[in-house]
């Protein structure tokens, strides 16, 4: 993948291409980008459940993590409105930062793909019951109840999903161990008048905050 890509990126600087030149360019690129996302969300996914990832935990400030991935997802989202509502902005939990950014990452990413044009996508995280609870809504299809635990399995696809947006069922599977292996948990909720809104529940004992 990385011959590929640094194969297309030299034909691209060529110049002297024609427009239809061009565009097979830039088709390989965005192809050898997805690739490469599922590979490692393959293998990420293997690791994790052979056992093989070690949580590296350290405090970590939730605002400035979020605010990371939402930049990462900055061509994706940029049609998108997003807004991020943290009861506590000054919130730091004990997590792997980069375990946090996959599982927030998928969240986010899943609902640009399925959010209906022009309805917002809201980020929040609010600390309860000894638990920093992360929650992404959207308005978008809604997920039938049959589904609502399946579609965290690896490789499964809703009915409703399948029809929407390209997939490969991997991404909610790897959001899934993320919050398993931090001792937490996930869950989604999905309504045709209140949207759909997926859930991560992590272990925050005490609910620090930054100095």
């Amino acid at each position: 993948m990385t011959a590929i890509r640094a194969a297309s990126t030299g034909l691209g600087e060529m110049g002297h291409l024609s427009a239809g030149q061009a565009e097979l360019v830039t088709l390989i690129d965005e192809q050898t980008g997805l690739l490469s996302d599922l590979t490692t969300r393959l293998l990420t996914t293997a690791r994790l459940d052979a056992g093989e990832v070690a949580v590296n935990a350290a405090p970590v400030a939730v605002g400035p993590m979020i605010e990371e991935v939402v930049t990462s997802l900055g061509d994706r989202l940029a049609s998108m409105k997003v807004s991020i509502e943290l009861r506590d902005e000054n919130m730091v939990i004990s997590c792997d930062r980069q375990l946090m950014v996959m599982l927030l990452t998928q969240y986010i990413d899943n609902a640009c793909k399925y959010s209906i044009f022009g309805t917002t996508i809201t980020i929040r995280v609010v600390h309860a019951n000894a638990e920093a609870i992360f929650s992404v809504h959207s308005f978008g299809p809604v997920i039938p109840m049959a589904d609502r635990e399946r579609i965290f399995d690896r490789y499964y696809r809703s009915s409703t999903y399948s029809n929407r947006a390209p997939g490969t069922g991997i991404g909610l599977s790897v959001a899934k161990r993320v919050a398993l292996i931090h001792g937490g948990y996930v869950w989604v909720t999905s309504d045709e008048i209140e949207g759909t809104t997926f859930f991560a529940a992590i272990p925050a004992p005490g609910g620090k905050r930054r100095s």
